[in-house]
């Protein structure tokens, strides 16, 4: 667990699906999923593979309820594959608020339901048996983690200047950018801010909104599964993917105005060689730049 009162820790770095080769050692393998802690309250964004590894830190030598937090950017597989093999649910005592995509037409505790019907998975939703909330979201929430015995309070429209507050508040941002929508998240917490900002694919120059969701953040971590030349490529190209190219990650911080930018949501056929070689290319354009990779921790 990351040991700071507001950090953050990688558990997964992958896009697309998880890679378990030498190439991977050194940035990992597992799809998506990011742990921030904020005083006393922890945060999970996405349930890809890197979630189970994360689950069985928590339960170790752990015999207390464990009440935490876990935001879906959506449901795609890869960033909800580790979802049914995360222990912290499959424990009675334990408390879980679990966020994400849903609307009118189908809420997002259907969609998990959906996801563990029988033809898919071997249990449902309902044997996990851990105290479960769920919470559909829309865009442009705020939620703010209080007390862990109390329920977090969401509102609309919260203003993101406004964040020298000793509970975390999770700012919500809906963008069109990824096939069937994606939510971007931004974490407050005494007078420091980060941006979750995956599966998005910009436009040219960055998509205003997601410029304005980011600015003046202290972190962004910021999809980036592509070189430019992959995404224009005539054999092959990645337009309309719902992805990012490296480059356009580090126009977004630029113009947000951030102080720190993390790669995020690796590419899986690039080994460690060629993200070494990606960081090189966006440490040229944006300076304050890394690649995640499993295991590091940030401080903020």
């Amino acid at each position: 667990m990351a040991q700071s009162n507001f950090s953050v820790r990688f558990w997964g770095v992958r896009g697309s699906y998880a890679v378990s080769h030498r190439g991977a050692l050194k940035y990992g393998g597992n799809t998506s999923c990011v742990e921030v802690i904020a005083g006393k309250h922890q945060i999970i964004f996405d349930a890809g593979t890197g979630i189970i590894g994360l689950g069985k830190e928590l339960v170790k030598n752990d015999e207390s309820p464990i009440s935490l937090n876990l935001f879906l950017s959506h449901t795609h597989h890869d960033h909800l594959s580790g979802f049914y093999f995360f222990d912290p649910l499959f424990d009675k005592r334990n408390r879980i608020n679990i966020f994400g995509p849903g609307s009118g037409k189908r809420s997002l505790a259907e969609t998990l339901r959906v996801a563990m019907e029988p033809a898919l998975f071997p249990i449902g939703l309902d044997r996990l048996d851990a105290k479960k909330s769920i919470w559909s979201l829309l865009g442009r929430e705020g939620i703010e983690l209080r007390d862990n015995r109390q329920a977090p309070r969401i509102t609309k429209a919260v203003s993101h200047r406004d964040n020298n507050n000793q509970h975390p508040i999770i700012l919500s941002h809906s963008s069109p950018a990824h096939p069937n929508g994606v939510i971007l998240y931004r974490v407050f917490f005494q007078g420091k801010s980060l941006v979750y900002a995956t599966d998005l694919e910009e436009t040219p120059g960055g998509n205003p909104d997601v410029i304005e969701f980011a600015r003046d953040a202290d972190l962004l971590i910021h999809d980036a599964q592509y070189l430019e030349s992959e995404y224009t490529s005539a054999a092959n190209p990645r337009k309309g993917w719902g992805h990012s190219t490296v480059e356009s990650a580090t126009v977004v911080a630029k113009k947000a105005g951030v102080k720190r930018l993390v790669l995020f949501h690796h590419e899986p056929t690039h080994d460690d060689g060629c993200i070494d070689q990606i960081l090189k290319l966006a440490r040229q354009r944006f300076t304050s730049t890394t690649a995640a990779a499993e295991g590091m921790v940030i401080s903020l």
